[in-house]
């Protein structure tokens, strides 16, 4: 569920549709993926099977963090150490009901033991470094002889209110109210940062999967059919839309992307040379890091530099110099491409 401005995902660009998490729950078996890959830096989280330590994200990798004092447990409402737990915090609550007699375990953490006596808790512990305890013969037992898988969801871990990255949409993110999982959406224009830990222009967000516009081939009243429509996320990629019939929207639309050193133009129907035009998406789309990119500041005598395929801020040529695309560099010869300049002019 790892500073730069990223969306994680699969890098390619495979436009998905929304995705949500088929389920919250993540059970520890020791492959797991480092929950901090999707915090930024700094958030505090309770550490995964304990109710009183948490661990500190850096980098989108779990660090060390500590340990509350004896008697203290580490609030997600508060966001630290206090003396008793939020009445809905289940995660950290005790095993016994009442239909519990005798030693119990739980999932929460493997090694742990609790005697109870019906709703009453009466003693717990932990089994010595590398047992897991055994509800069925009520002794520890080796690791690899239990069938005990530690587990958690994510809003047992997650302080209140902090957000954290989807990684299967750009656009979402999570947060956890009350231990409940929240989705929120990004307004338009906007992606999820984990690194800022909140939505930022979307050309500042590597995306691996960029969500598809509602309604990309029209409604039922006016469908679009047999034609090629930008998609509303890159500068390459574009779907096409089948002809279904007359008010039949082609709702699976296949997506395409235009060669790396090509722009998809909707009014001409195909792809043109990149810096013939602007682009709602990063500019940086197809390119290798390192490589400049005329700015689309009017005038054509900024650039910017790719990273990640991302942009850099547009950095001047200076006075009377200007950005030549094909020698990637500044120069004297004056220079005019569509892509810097006021077409409405």
């Amino acid at each position: 569920m790892k500073g730069s401005v990223r969306c994680l995902g699969v890098p390619i660009l495979v436009l998905a549709t929304l995705v949500q998490l088929s389920s919250q729950t993540v059970f520890l078996n020791g492959e797991e993926e480092d929950i901090c890959r999707l915090f930024k830096d700094g958030t505090l989280l309770r550490k995964p099977t304990t109710c009183n330590e948490w661990i500190t994200c850096k980098n989108y990798t779990t660090t060390e963090g500590g340990i509350c004092d004896d008697g203290k447990y580490f609030s997600l409402s508060k966001g630290s150490c206090q003396k008793s737990l939020d009445s809905t915090d289940t995660y950290c609550s005790t095993p016994c009901s009442s239909s519990t007699q005798g030693y119990v375990g739980t999932t929460t953490n493997c090694a742990g033991w609790h005697y109870c006596e019906k709703k009453e808790e009466l003693a717990s512990g932990v089994c010595p470094s590398g047992m897991h305890f055994d509800g069925t013969t009520q002794t520890c037992l080796y690791a690899k002889d239990s069938d005990c898988v530690e587990e958690y969801d994510f809003c047992n871990i997650v302080p209140t209110g902090t957000a954290f990255l989807d990684e299967y949409n750009c656009h979402l993110y999570y947060t956890c109210t009350k231990y409940k999982l929240d989705i929120n959406t990004c307004d338009d224009g906007l992606y999820f940062d984990v690194s800022a830990g909140k939505c930022v222009d979307k050309k500042l967000v590597t995306c691996g999967k960029h969500p598809i516009p509602s309604d990309i081939c029209g409604t039922k009243k006016l469908a679009v059919r047999n034609k090629f429509v930008a998609d509303g996320a890159t500068c390459r990629g574009y779907y096409y839309c089948r002809d279904l019939g007359s008010g039949v929207p082609d709702t699976e639309p296949t997506w395409l992307q235009c060669s790396s050193d090509r722009f998809f133009n909707e009014d001409r129907q195909g792809c043109v040379p990149r810096e013939s035009q602007k682009c709602s998406g990063s500019r940086c789309d197809g390119r290798e890091d390192g490589e400049l990119e005329v700015s689309e500041v009017e005038g054509c005598q900024h650039y910017i530099t790719c990273l990640n395929g991302k942009e850099s801020p547009s950095v001047s040529c200076g006075s009377d110099m200007y950005f030549n695309v094909a020698s990637q560099s500044c120069s004297t010869v004056v220079t005019s491409y569509g892509a810097c300049t006021n077409t409405s002019a």
